[in-house]
């Protein structure tokens, strides 16, 4: 099982999203909205890693939207891959947690329990570590989405936070989901706000379509952005892998 280590700089993670075992990509998360980019995400795993990928970030969309789970593959991807792992999307048990983290997943991404669940949360920290268990802070219109971003938490941005924070989180991915699949930019200005927090380790995910979207939220320096998601500028050949890495790595010198 490959772990993630203390990063010294913010590491690019090419994003894996998974439907019935099939490689798909959502335009801000809707399920109406997907584009089909292939059937064997074993392959398109393995390819990123032979490119240069130091980690992979894959979502299993149909477990999020309580469809069939692509389970099995991602655990394989984990197997046969030798960078780290995390994962996400419809895991709701403790059961689930167990299932990825004991079979070679790094860290699994927790959203629509953890928030409707603190103690779950909670629960799941204190057993694997805060190193393993990342929150994901879903967001649009300073609202907190769930459920495949379909349901309102009833927490807004700030409540949020508090909410995982009181659970022993100090990792998050943000996403902007009203950017996520649209090539049109990150909201910068949102993962400044949750950085200016001080405590917590941000991923930032959501609308990333150019080099300049990567070095935009790569140019704040700060210490605690621990990454940044990039998923359709890949498959979409507007952003190349080696030259995010490339940036990330030269970014990365001076930060502290």
């Amino acid at each position: 099982m490959s772990l993630f280590p203390d990063f010294e700089y913010s590491r690019i993670f090419p994003a894996i999203d998974l439907r019935g075992g099939r490689f798909v990509r959502l335009v801000e998360g809707r399920r109406d909205a997907e584009i089909h980019y292939g059937d064997d995400p074993v392959a398109v795993a393995l390819g990123w890693v032979e490119q240069g990928a130091e980690c992979l970030h894959i979502i299993d969309l149909g477990a999020a939207f309580g469809e069939e789970d692509s389970a099995g593959v991602i655990l394989d991807i984990a197997a046969r891959v030798d960078v780290p792992v995390q994962t996400g999307g419809g895991i709701r048990d403790a059961e689930a947690v167990s299932r990825f983290l004991d079979g070679g997943i790094a860290r699994v991404l927790l959203g629509t329990r953890a928030f409707k669940d603190p103690d779950f949360l909670a629960r799941e920290v204190e057993r694997y570590g805060e190193s393993r268990v990342v929150a994901c802070l879903d967001t649009r219109d300073d609202q907190v989405q769930v459920a495949g971003w379909e349901e309102e938490s009833g927490l807004d941005l700030a409540a949020g936070i508090d909410l995982v924070r009181g659970a022993g989180v100090r990792r998050l991915l943000v996403t902007a989901t009203d950017r996520d699949g649209t090539l049109s930019g990150p909201r910068v200005e949102l993962v400044e706000r949750v950085l200016s927090e001080g405590d917590i380790r941000v991923i930032a995910a959501g609308g990333i379509g150019s080099l300049a979207d990567v070095d935009s939220l790569l140019s704040l320096s700060h210490p605690l952005l621990e990454g940044v998601v990039v998923g359709r500028a890949l498959y979409e050949g507007t952003v190349a892998l080696d030259s995010a890495v490339e940036l990330a790595r030269e970014r990365g010198e001076g930060v502290s």
